[in-house]
């Protein structure tokens, strides 16, 4: 199996590569061991923690099974949905939010998109938050008429990314955009088929190519997050518009 040597906070690691050298990178995460033994136990690390060395990649024996990821999260998270969340499950939602939030680094770019109907179909809106490094912080939301709850998602995140480019944002910027839709986050980044919603989903695909550094996360909605919740404020603005 191909590894390469990389720094991880600090730390010399070795990281998962494929065949050819590239990362391997599966909703924003990397595989990465702290020995070359066999049977050494796999963690998984946020690639925008990872710093490459200019190592050559390295063949190393197998290694244990890795942890399971702690984000992107779907369905079956454990913490179950909105609305009819546990006590201990929002708590849950709440930490691993924050938790992966803040282990981000300080120069990247974070955007928390979120859609919403009345109805499915019905008055829909959509939402974004976007923070800059340097304390920008943009807001926009938009009223979308009559439409799913799926395209209400999907737009929310193409609303971040019209910002990023109102604001000449550096195509080699690193960007983290949360989205409480695991349907947004299959369609966009994990090879799903939709039976819907395809032109707006290429165009999405193609936005979004514009930053190489752009990566789509998965986050629990409604946990207290607080520009998670100013984004479902923001697609509840456009909802109330579309009626």
């Amino acid at each position: 199996m191909p590894w390469v040597p990389v720094q991880f906070k600090g730390k010399d690691v070795w990281a998962e590569v494929d065949e050819s050298g590239a990362a391997v990178v599966t909703g924003g995460l990397r595989k990465v061991r702290y020995s070359q033994a066999a049977g050494a136990r796999l963690y998984t690390a946020n690639a925008g923690n990872i710093q490459s060395t200019g190592a050559a990649v390295v063949h190393l024996p197998e290694p244990a099974e890795a942890d399971e990821p702690r984000a992107p999260r779907a369905a079956g998270s454990g913490f179950g949905k909105a609305g009819t969340r546990t006590a201990a499950q929002a708590a849950a939602a709440n930490v691993d939010a924050k938790t992966r939030i803040a282990a981000l680094a300080p120069d990247v770019i974070r955007a928390f998109t979120d859609g919403a109907c009345s109805g499915n179909p019905g008055p829909a809106g959509s939402g974004c938050v976007v923070k800059f490094p340097d304390g920008r912080l943009i807001e926009r939301h938009k009223a979308l008429g009559e439409a799913t709850n799926n395209i209400a998602e999907l737009v929310a995140i193409g609303m971040a990314l019209e910002v990023l480019r109102a604001e000449n944002t550096d195509p080699a910027s690193r960007i983290v955009i949360f989205s409480d839709s695991s349907y947004c986050r299959g369609v966009l980044t994990q090879g799903w088929k939709a039976k819907a919603n395809g032109v707006l989903i290429r165009k999405l695909k193609e936005a979004m190519a514009q930053w190489p550094g752009a990566e789509l996360h998965w986050v629990a909605g409604h946990v207290g997050i607080p520009e998670n919740e100013r984004a479902d404020a923001l697609a509840g603005k456009g909802v109330y518009e579309s009626r």
